[in-house]
């Protein structure tokens, strides 16, 4: 009898993990689940792949920039990677705006980039072991080799191939272009075909051929390719001389020539992992990060820009007082200060001063303004009417000859917008005067 309860209590155990394993066995992927995923960018060169990789475990960042550099079009490498330093982007999505062909695929595949990243968090090995098969399965192809915008270098060490693409010019890079279905030869996969996202018709970027690889224009990316693998260990490196020198704002330790890159779940904002084991590492500092972009508030304390997703710089309390100063000297004269056109009052709150006390010389300021600006536009059609214009009129010559017969009293300064035309004497509403004769007076103090 007892040995028939230890019997039934382990067939009982067996039966309770069966669906856990079971589970676990499904939530990874597969050989053929994953060369899908990762045929599109197998074949890209190391240095962008793997920061390809690195942008994709941030998607929401991803779509952002994608959207960035559709409406910069005319920006890519490192100065489209320098224009973009102030958005509150991850620095390898940052990076991917040197390439506006990536981040066209990436916009348009949304849950592709996802997917992508979701495997390289879970599985980083095999992701890297993924690339390696597809590369050699493209070389056995014979689509994959050496040109002139590419260097494919074949290592063997202890049984293991390696392939590694390189740009042949360090300066430039080519992004590849093909249609997976082609260049890796016969899919052993049939039931989990390779993906692949063609360009949109009439599309700038490159056109892949039918049967190879095709490149497009090359991109002077230097600093902005700063990413790498050390295939052996399963990791990827990065070149810190060169993202400091593009990512000045997150700079890292400058005492090493190479770190390893983690993933910084502070930056995934509004979507979750995927994954049971990633999400118990990484989701409360997502959390907590996502919190802190909604309030404005990126990593060190810095507050996002309203709207760019850069970074902001308070005005100092030295700022403030320049500006008020500025404000000041305008009120009294009239005149702007080259450089404090508007004031810190009317940048940062109409009406108010940068520390925060009610200004009551804005509105005074604004009236000014219009009062000069419609002395001008007055000027202006008086001017515009021709010297013979009242010829043949003969009251409006008498009334000129009884104005100049009249003995002139000394005025102050003219207006500097002009003359204003009109008769009587009135006051204006800012303490600004008209003589008799329709000459502006300058201004009162406001």
């Amino acid at each position: 009898m007892q040995r028939f309860k230890h019997l039934f209590a382990w067939c009982l155990a067996l039966m309770l993990m069966a669906p856990l394993g079971a589970a676990q066995a499904q939530a990874r992927l597969s050989h053929a689940q994953l060369d899908q995923l990762t045929a599109p960018i197998a074949l890209y060169p190391d240095a962008l792949l793997s920061q390809v990789l690195m942008a994709a475990t941030y998607p929401a960042d991803v779509a952002a920039a994608a959207q960035w550099s559709k409406a910069n079009p005319g920006l890519s490498g490192d100065a489209a990677t320098k224009a973009v330093a102030n958005q509150s982007w991850d620095p390898s999505v940052q990076s991917l705006a040197a390439f506006p062909s990536v981040l066209d695929l990436m916009g348009r595949q949304p849950q592709w980039v996802q997917s992508v990243g979701d495997a390289f968090l879970a599985q980083p090995n095999d992701v890297m072991d993924s690339v390696q098969r597809l590369r050699t399965q493209a070389q056995k192809a014979g689509t994959l080799k050496t040109t002139e915008q590419q260097k494919v270098v074949t290592q063997t060490t202890g049984g293991t191939t390696v392939v590694q693409i390189e740009p042949a010019n360090p300066q430039v890079v080519y992004v590849p272009t093909y249609n997976p279905t082609v260049v890796y030869g016969a899919w052993p996969y049939p039931a989990y075909p390779p993906a692949y996202y063609p360009p949109p018709p009439g599309s700038v970027f490159a056109t892949s051929l039918v049967a190879g690889i095709g490149f497009g224009l090359g991109v002077a990316a230097v600093d902005a390719m700063w990413g790498g693998f050390d295939w052996g260990h399963h990791d990827v490196n990065i070149n810190v001389n060169r993202y400091n020198n593009i990512n000045v704002n997150q700079r890292l330790d400058v005492n090493r020539a190479n770190v390893n890159w983690q993933h910084n779940p502070a930056n995934r904002g509004n979507v979750p992992y995927n994954n049971a084991a990633v999400r118990g590492r990484y989701d409360q500092q997502r959390q907590a990060g996502l919190a802190s972009r909604q309030a404005g508030v990126q990593p060190g304390g810095q507050r996002s820009g309203a709207g760019s997703g850069g970074v902001q710089r308070q005005p100092s309390a030295r700022d403030q007082a320049r500006e008020r100063a500025a404000q000041s000297f305008e009120g009294r004269t009239g005149q702007a200060i080259p450089g404090h056109a508007g004031g810190l009052a009317e940048r940062s709150h109409p009406g108010a001063s940068g520390d925060g006390v009610q200004n009551p010389r804005p509105a005074g300021l604004d009236r000014q303004r219009a009062d000069q600006a419609q002395a001008r536009d007055r000027a202006r059609n008086a001017n515009r009417d021709s010297a013979l214009h009242d010829a043949g009129n003969g009251e409006r010559v008498r009334q000129q000859t009884q104005r100049v017969s009249m003995p002139q009293r000394e005025a102050p300064q003219a207006h500097p917008a002009g003359v204003n035309r009109g008769g009587g004497m009135r006051e204006q509403g800012g303490g600004e005067r008209l003589r008799g004769d329709g000459e502006h007076f300058g201004h009162g103090r406001r």
